[in-house]
């Protein structure tokens, strides 16, 4: 008897632990098939497959596509953000350098998931949580040279911030134009000193 008592909570933590793995797979097998295709391409049988489970897994441990969808926004925006978020208000070249490494990793997939995004609600909320995060993150970064936040002006600086760092311009640099990483942290660069010169 103490035997199987003892050997109960090592064997629920184990359980625990490979049930954690498991979901870990799907969410990265889910992000891993983001960035390769546009999100409505993506089956759950796709998932699966790449993560190494059923299709009957991945409902059970997140109920449906939708549900699938939400725990990666989620996980995906937490990764996304503590990177971002290293960026020092003022040091606009640093910062500039840390937003275009995001570009490299999501930006193709961001860009894929705006031309659906009027077809699919899940594309919503993915979109419209990015730019709720990019508005607060040029709100911080380029903080030095905004006005206060009830000054009349405040919104229409910052909107030229946000415009100036936008997935859009770095889509038309890199992909459309072929310019380097370099070329393209140089062009932002001289847009946003344009909004920052005396």
């Amino acid at each position: 008897m103490k035997s199987k008592k003892a050997a109960r909570p090592y064997n629920m933590k184990t359980r625990a632990k490979a049930a954690a793995r498991t979901e870990q797979r799907i969410l990265d097998a889910t992000v891993a098939l983001w960035r390769q295709l546009p999100i409505h391409e993506i089956t759950l049988e796709a998932v699966a497959g790449r993560a190494g489970v059923t299709v009957r897994t991945v409902l059970r441990k997140f109920g449906s596509k939708e549900g699938l969808y939400e725990a990666c926004i989620e996980q995906d925006a937490a990764k996304m953000m503590t990177k971002r978020d290293q960026a020092t208000a003022g040091d606009v070249p640093a910062a500039l350098r840390i937003l275009l490494e995001d570009y490299e990793t999501y930006g193709d997939a961001n860009i894929r998931t705006l031309a659906v995004e009027e077809e699919l609600a899940v594309a919503r909320r993915i979109l419209e949580a990015g730019r709720r995060y990019h508005r607060q993150w040029c709100s911080r970064v380029f903080a030095p040279w905004l006005p206060e936040p009830a000054a009349a002006t405040y919104e229409l600086r910052l909107l030229a911030f946000i415009a100036a760092t936008d997935v859009y311009l770095w889509k038309l640099l890199r992909r459309d134009l072929k310019r380097s990483m370099e070329e393209t942290q140089e062009t932002m660069q001289q847009l946003v000193d344009g909004l920052i010169a005396p």
